[in-house]
């Protein structure tokens, strides 16, 4: 991993953002960083492999294989969801609610917060690639695992997202009257498309581990950061501005935003919550009777 080749890619990647937020002023809307989520990864790789290749630094051909294939297959259902959700020429509601937020100032406000901001993220989770595939070992154990992981990752979110589509489907068709996706993955965990992200992040980062310097897992950490941090709460909040109660009750159902857990042991956890929050009641009806 030499660090001017590091630097480099770093500067390319904040100057295709930086080309994008010029086109998104004239547009009116910032739907063209959308797309450097799915396509920088895939194209990171193919610049990794070569480069590497014409300074006879070459990784090991399977593991680059490998990480290749679910590189693309991950980015091909990125772009997809995108694009057959009606992604192009539409803002997403969060730079939407940024834009209302700043109002005037948002043009070059979005510059940092959407476009560099994302930046930092992407770049930083990338940098497992870098380690995955100049990775020189033969095949091992943590090629396998990091394989699972990714493998799981997609499959988990794409189940996700098709059970969603499908939800919604119903709900415009009047097929269902349930507001809130509460069956499949979704019983198991509030956000399982977002758990897929992350694990697909980590299982990149396992390819390179043996090999990457230890501040390299500072980029899934960064994912996760802003999945568990920022994504979930800004997603949570609109739930709950736009569905109240009904979804605090499907809070309290499942009770776990990432991690996916049998509904079984969401029933438990909700039932120990309500009986906590029913023993703080009770607890302070008795407290104020006695005052």
């Amino acid at each position: 991993m030499a660090s001017d080749m590091i630097l480099r890619d770093a500067a390319t990647l904040g100057s295709i953002n930086f080309f994008l937020w010029l086109i998104s002023l004239p547009l009116g809307k910032t739907w063209p960083v959308d797309f450097i989520w799915s396509c920088w990864p895939p194209l990171m790789c193919a610049t990794i492999i070569v480069r590497s290749g014409s300074s006879n630094q070459n990784g090991d051909c399977h593991r680059m294989l490998i990480v290749c294939t679910l590189t693309a297959i991950w980015g091909y259902r990125l772009t997809h969801n995108f694009v057959s959700r009606g992604g192009v020429g539409h803002e997403d509601w969060r730079y939407t609610n940024m834009r209302a937020q700043f109002g005037s100032h948002f043009w070059w406000i979005s510059l940092f917060s959407v476009f560099l901001g994302q930046t930092a993220f992407l770049f930083g989770a990338c940098l497992s690639l870098y380690g995955a595939l100049e990775n020189a070992l033969p095949v091992g154990m943590s090629d396998a695992a990091g394989s699972i992981v990714c493998a799981c990752a997609i499959l988990l979110e794409m189940a996700a997202d098709i059970q969603l589509d499908w939800h919604q489907a119903a709900r415009r068709e009047k097929r269902t009257e349930e507001v809130i996706l509460r069956t499949g993955l979704w019983a198991w965990s509030r956000h399982p498309n977002y758990m897929g992200e992350l694990m697909f992040w980590w299982g990149l980062w396992i390819f390179g581990a043996p090999v990457a310097p230890r501040w390299v897992v500072c980029g899934p950490l960064g994912i996760t950061f802003l999945f568990t941090c920022i994504s979930v709460k800004l997603v949570e909040d609109r739930q709950l501005a736009n569905k109240g109660d009904l979804y605090r009750a499907y809070q309290r159902e499942v009770p776990s935003p990432l991690l996916l857990l049998p509904p079984s042991v969401c029933r438990w956890f909700g039932a120990a919550a309500r009986g906590a929050s029913g023993s703080a009641k009770g607890s302070a009806k008795s407290g104020a009777s006695k005052r």
